[in-house]
């Protein structure tokens, strides 16, 4: 049986904050089954619960930064223009007009791939919803849609509050490297952690494998490809050496 790896990530490049997320996603995933995974995995596991502990904890005085609560009540902001859009989508779906049902369909497929995004993190959600508004913006047909059910307001607004929040997100991380500088002496544990906890994930998929494993490494992955596509953006690098982990 041919030998499969998680997809590429540089966990170096990601900020302190990146790290912590991607992280507290991972526990969140591989603590349910904790007890089917083998007892390496779970030593690895229990490691890099300590880890992020520490981490969690060294970013206290950080997360004290008066762009906390601003960032809260714009993520607050966006999730609820979104959540219009999908109601009012759900409205005319349903809807005896033929041509405001059939606008509502084509938003509905648009908006299905997109069903989860605002229980993501904050910094994996907006890179989904500009993801998802680029899209909307180079489709005609979204468009359209969008104008015959009156919602191409929300889709602008969604549009603006999410680049305020991306602006105002990546002045936080600014704020927490120029003000604490013990999180990211934490950091390279925390992601030898979860280097670990991955390489361990992928031998445990490989010579032991089971529904369960298989199904957490899918979720993984998942997780490892949403956050490589950070890579590169603005405030997304920390200045650490390049390397895969």
């Amino acid at each position: 049986m041919d030998y499969i790896s998680f997809s590429p990530l540089h966990v170096n490049h990601l900020t302190v904050e990146g790290i912590y997320s991607l992280n507290k996603s991972t526990i969140e995933l591989a603590k349910p089954v904790s007890a089917v995974i083998g007892p390496i995995a779970a030593a690895a596991l229990s490691l890099l619960e300590t880890n992020q502990q520490a981490l969690g904890l060294s970013m206290n005085q950080a997360q004290k930064s008066a762009l906390s609560s601003l960032i809260k009540g714009l993520d607050k902001s966006r999730d609820g223009e979104l959540g219009e859009i999908k109601g009012i989508v759900r409205t005319y779906i349903r809807s005896a007009d033929a041509t405001k049902k059939s606008a509502a369909s084509t938003l509905h497929l648009f908006l299905t791939p997109y069903k989860g995004v605002a229980s993501q993190p904050i910094n994996i959600e907006t890179g989904s919803i500009s993801e998802m508004v680029d899209k909307y913006k180079r489709t005609p047909e979204l468009v359209a849609a969008a104008t015959t059910l009156g919602v191409s307001t929300q889709f602008a607004n969604l549009e603006t509050k999410n680049n305020e929040l991306n602006d105002v997100y990546h002045n936080r991380t600014a704020d927490y490297a120029a003000h604490d500088t013990s999180a990211s002496d934490v950091k390279p544990a925390a992601i030898a952690a979860y280097s670990q906890f991955c390489t361990a994930i992928e031998q445990a998929h490989h010579y032991t494998p089971s529904d369960t494993l298989t199904a957490l490494f899918n979720k993984m992955d998942e997780l490892r490809k949403k956050y490589h596509a950070l890579e590169g953006k603005k405030g997304d690098t920390s200045g650490d050496a390049a390397g895969d982990n």
